[in-house]
């Protein structure tokens, strides 16, 4: 085995050691449910610094082109792990969508009950629940203890997240785990909910700031450059990407304001906006017909994907509702990645008020969130066994994964999936959003925006419901800053890579071989996909 193959498994055995969700992703028993502490991320940074000592050993210009993506890979994970313990205490762990019990349902739902061993390990996990929601608890103390309180709003968004876990519980009961399960939800998983909604919904609120963004924060602008480097992958700052959503912004405005010339719309550009926004075509009557608008889009999409692509994944995929307890703290949903026990890949969309959620993106959404988007590139990586672990099973690498999931978006353009103005309208309007997410993103956590100013920008340029503009600023702000920015610069990483290999190529540029380059190889940083892609074509050529 060589150095880096020997350095890429013991980093294998230390994730299958610590990360629940990637040992359900691989089909491994789930043996722990690891807990937030200081102390577990203090043991995560030692070890990675000894993976970094160890690769230092390496002399990279020895390896071969795949050697050096698992090296960069490594290199990634084990700075991101340290990173985390250094900025332990600025994290988000209890945010809708940072919060890690939101796959826990997918691991309880889909357990197998095989021996009497398993009932054990059942019951285990149940307590391992329960003392992960009692860390949180404890997490929350030390953050307020040390002035890094959730915006006022968050918090209510936070409430009402953590009421619908708990209430949720029940069906974590599974009737195999018996007497000893029964016990284990309702006096402690039960048990330690209760504590902490107690907590958020009164103590924890003791001042509370209005304001929102990191740079409130002691050590929150220093943080904040690390997630947007994290985020992006890029070596980028807040200032560069706030003027490139602007610049962006004004660039779709004018092909925005084409179609509004195309369709004959009498009116100008603010009232066109409006019109997409609130006429009565745009909206389903009800959240299952939302649904079955998104399927028809799939089958669209379906039927022409491979004419860009030299393979399929073999998992199956769809789309199903968001469960409602989630409804009120994700502006749209999130793609659910098939495992061993649940062998599909879902978008679970949010549409419970119909009435308030547009279908004008519908087919833009598809496309990224499915096919040939997060499940196109997420299986094809899972399903590749030649790969190592850490580039099968990593997905922290934003821009590449939003970053690829736009540029299929993008690829619909191409797939005749706009060909409808509207439609084609639908897919600017999604561009717009993540073109704004660069201007708003920043703005809240980097230049001292409120968060009224934000949602003004937003409601300026979008078409998003005041509820959805509410979850939304929430979101860049307050949940998962610096993560909005990857879809934006992802996509242009790509798409300026498609462009180089056009040219240097001609004729003989392959646009099925160049799908494969970019997500053949598992997930990787923006910078080792371009030294991959470039690499790749030069010996095309």
């Amino acid at each position: 085995m060589s150095a880096i193959a020997a350095a890429a498994e013991r980093y294998r055995r230390h994730q299958t050691e610590t990360e629940w969700y990637l040992c359900m992703q691989a089909g491994f028993p789930v043996e722990e449910i690891r807990a937030v502490s200081e102390e577990n991320a203090d043991a995560g940074a030692r070890f990675c610094r000894a993976v970094l000592e160890e690769l230092n050993g390496i002399p990279f210009e020895t390896l071969d082109s795949d050697e050096r993506l698992t090296y960069r890979a490594l290199e990634f994970y084990a700075r991101g792990e340290i990173a985390a313990h250094t900025y332990f205490w600025l994290q988000s762990h209890i945010t809708p969508y940072s919060c890690p019990l939101l796959f826990l349902p997918q691991l309880f739902k889909g357990f197998r009950f095989e021996t009497p061993a398993d009932t054990v390990r059942y019951v285990k996990l149940l307590r391992d629940y329960a003392r992960l929601v009692r860390s949180l608890l404890v997490f929350l103390r030390g953050q307020h203890a040390r002035g890094i309180i959730l915006p006022r709003a968050e918090i209510e968004a936070v409430s009402a997240t953590l009421h619908g876990y708990a209430a949720g519980a029940a069906s974590l009961e599974r009737e195999q785990a018996g007497a000893a399960g029964h016990d284990v939800i309702t006096r402690e998983v039960r048990g330690a909910f209760a504590e902490l909604i107690a907590f958020v919904d009164g103590e924890y609120r003791t001042g509370a700031p209005e304001g929102v963004g990191l740079a409130q924060y002691p050590g929150g602008e220093e943080y904040y450059a690390h997630l947007v480097k994290q985020r992006t992958t890029l070596d980028v700052g807040p200032h560069e990407l706030h003027e490139r959503g602007l610049h962006e912004v004004e660039k779709l405005e004018g092909a925005l304001d084409e179609v509004r010339r195309e369709v004959r719309f009498d009116g100008d550009a603010a009232a066109f906006r409006r019109f997409l926004a609130t006429d009565r075509r745009f909206f389903a009557e009800t959240h299952t017909a939302y649904g079955e608008r998104l399927e028809r889009h799939v089958e669209c999409a379906a039927a022409n994907v491979l004419r860009f692509f030299s393979r399929m994944p073999k998992a199956p995929y769809g789309v199903a509702p968001l469960p409602k307890e989630l409804a009120g703290s994700q502006t749209f949903g999130y793609y659910e990645p098939p495992t061993p026990e649940k062998p599909k890949g879902t978008y679970l969309y949010n549409a419970w008020n119909p009435e308030k959620t547009t279908t004008l993106s519908t087919a833009s959404l598809i496309l990224h969130e499915l096919i040939p988007g997060h499940h196109f590139q997420i299986c094809l990586q899972q399903e590749n066994t030649a790969l190592p672990s850490v580039r099968r099973y990593g997905f922290a690498e934003a821009g590449f994964v939003e970053g690829w999931a736009e540029y299929a978006a993008q690829l619909g353009f191409e797939l005749g999936a706009y060909d409808d103005p509207f439609d084609r309208a639908g897919r600017f309007m999604q561009d717009m959003m993540v073109s704004v997410r660069l201007v708003v993103d920043t703005g809240m956590n980097a230049f001292g925006w409120s968060r009224e100013r934000a949602m003004g920008f937003m409601r300026d340029h979008l078409t998003l419901s005041e509820d959805q503009l509410a979850s939304e600023s929430l979101r860049y702000s307050a949940d998962i800053p610096a993560q909005a920015l990857a879809y934006k610069t992802g996509e242009t990483t790509i798409l300026a890579l498609r462009e180089r290999c056009e040219r240097a190529l001609g004729d003989a540029f392959d646009l099925k071989e160049f799908h494969a380059w970019v997500i053949g190889q598992g997930s990787m940083t923006l910078d080792a996909l371009t030294e991959h892609v470039v690499t790749m074509s030069a010996s095309r050529g």
